[in-house]
């Protein structure tokens, strides 16, 4: 599917809501808005001298299991010890995924990379569902949003259109066609697992 197809069947995503929203377990209260614009996804040091950079989809079987089986062994070494700069972007390669990222981007207090994590975990049950707007709408209320949170945040074209950017300069600079894909320091490394990422992050240190 090209991308221009994909950012098609994005803009159309809105037209899914409809449908019954489950309860969520409430939240303490939270006086935070979801953010308004666009706002980068970073962890680890903004100042590493490695900058680590993953383009996912949140419908994508292989980035949920990169999650899942890699990721956390990549954020004890390298994350959490502050040694890399590690950016997440959305690559969405379907009009759901691109919905998901939406809702995750709006997230209060900087919670949306915990309910990215919380999508791949339990990519299953919602990308799946024959009414995906329902668990994931219970996703956004576990990061503290509400129901009028969510229905401005499925509306806020300008977040739409930053994450559709962010894809298009993906593609155009750096030829990005699939997910997962990495990049570190710009330089992309042919493989999806720990062992190929600490090969090319130990080797960016040098």
């Amino acid at each position: 599917m090209s991308i221009t197809r994909r950012i098609v069947i994005a803009a159309t995503f809105g037209s899914l809501i409809a449908g019954p929203v489950l309860a969520a377990p409430a939240l303490a209260a939270d006086a935070a808005k979801p953010p308004a614009v666009y706002q980068e996804y970073v962890l680890g040091n903004p100042k590493a001298k490695v900058t680590v950079i993953e383009y996912a989809s949140l419908t994508c079987p292989h980035c949920a299991h990169f999650q899942e089986e890699e990721y956390p062994k990549l954020k004890a070494a390298y994350i959490d010890t502050n040694k890399i700069k590690y950016i997440y972007r959305d690559f969405p390669l379907d009009g759901l995924a691109t919905g998901a990222a939406l809702l995750a981007r709006c997230a209060p207090n900087g919670r949306g990379i915990t309910m990215v994590d919380l999508m791949f975990k339990n990519q299953n049950e919602w990308a799946r569902a024959e009414q995906p707007l329902v668990p994931l709408k219970n996703y956004a209320k576990l990061s503290g949003m509400d129901e009028a949170d969510v229905d401005s945040c499925l509306k806020n074209q300008p977040m739409l259109k930053e994450i559709q950017n962010v894809q298009e300069k993906a593609v155009t600079l750096y030829k990005v066609q699939g997910t997962p894909t990495f990049f570190v320091n710009e330089e992309l490394v042919e493989g999806v697992d720990f062992d190929t990422l600490k090969m090319a992050i130990d080797k960016a240190m040098k």
